[in-house]
């Protein structure tokens, strides 16, 4: 943390910092992200290498070249035999930042000491700025303008076939198109969305993690919406996300949330997503090189200015494992 002309109490930054990060535990929906701290400070970029993985359907990964098989089962140990070469690739993700300024009007500073926290009477800008980090998950980072993306999001490469390629989302969610106004069709098109993800990744990695918008849970908890003899998300409870759900076609966490429509594109309440993906580190994560924290104050003769930043962005590095679904459309 880099600071210069404090005029509070150390307790009263630490206490804004810790509020946002709290924000972002409770109120976040892309918290389940694993994490990656880069080693470099205010990194404007993380370069990410290949690492070997659980065999992805349509071939090996280009980048490992195998001699001979790398392990294998032996009488006794042995110097001589098959070795494997394997040369691993790297790609480059662009990190980007986000800013929450703060300013104490001189006259009040006194007022800032003890228990009476700065942080109390900022809540709404400390908690815009962890959910802007929220936003800038999904949707990517972009300048003050809205106009110039600075960092890429989980919607711009969400079932890429490489890193950094465009998104690929998943189609004809219930076998025909993604109308899934007819009774377990948001069953099908759940169950699409997860054998979109190679089994491999899904039996390797952690339980999936499912968000979707507010107007398909609406719809798959409608009391006259019955399928195989129970209402829809009950049905679906029961064979995917409830403690009867086998890993590798299990969701361990499902979130609710409006912030995966894509803007202009979407309409709320006409249009609908789902996103799918495994919370593992070697296929995606969420990249940090700076948390929420003070970058400096500045003093003037009428109040005081604080400028409190966060940086970093979604990287997935393998597409197969973070699906999106296409424009559901109901009718």
């Amino acid at each position: 943390m880099t600071t210069y002309n404090t005029v509070l109490e150390d307790r009263q930054y630490r206490e804004i910092a810790k509020r946002a990060a709290r924000y972002w535990q409770e109120k976040a929906k892309m918290v389940d992200l694993p994490l990656i701290k880069t080693e470099i400070p205010d990194a404007r970029e993380y370069r990410h290498t290949r690492l070997t993985s659980p065999r992805i359907a349509g071939g090996e990964d280009p980048d490992i070249i195998n001699v001979g098989p790398p392990s294998g089962g032996v009488e006794q140990w042995e110097e001589e035999g098959d070795l494997a070469d394997i040369q691993h690739g790297y790609d480059d993700f662009k990190l980007g930042s986000i800013q929450m300024n703060l300013k104490v009007m001189s006259t009040n500073i006194n007022q800032y000491i003890g228990s009476n926290l700065l942080a109390n009477k900022r809540e709404a800008e400390i908690a815009k700025f962890a959910l802007d980090v929220d936003d800038g998950m999904f949707n990517g980072i972009y300048n003050r303008t809205g106009v110039v993306k600075l960092a890429s999001g989980y919607k711009d490469h969400a079932g890429c076939a490489a890193p950094n390629g465009a998104a690929v989302p998943v189609p004809n969610l219930n076998g025909t198109d993604s109308n899934l106004s007819t009774k377990g069709d948001i069953w099908k098109g759940i169950i699409k969305m997860i054998d979109t993800i190679p089994f491999a990744l899904r039996e390797e990695g952690p339980d999936m993690v499912m968000i979707l918008s507010e107007n398909i849970y609406k719809n798959a908890r409608a009391p006259d919406r019955i399928y195989q003899d129970k209402i829809e998300w009950n049905f679906i409870y029961d064979n995917l996300i409830g403690p009867e759900a086998i890993h590798a076609r299990k969701i361990g966490t499902v979130r609710i949330s409006n912030k995966v429509l894509i803007p202009g594109t979407d309409t709320l309440g006409t249009n609908d997503r789902i996103y799918l993906y495994v919370p593992d580190i070697r296929w995606i994560a969420k990249v940090v090189s700076r948390s929420f924290s003070l970058l400096g104050e500045k003093q003037g003769m009428l109040s005081s200015k604080q400028a409190w930043g966060w940086k970093g962005a979604c990287c997935i590095f393998d597409g197969a494992a973070a699906q999106m679904s296409e424009q559901i459309v109901w009718v």
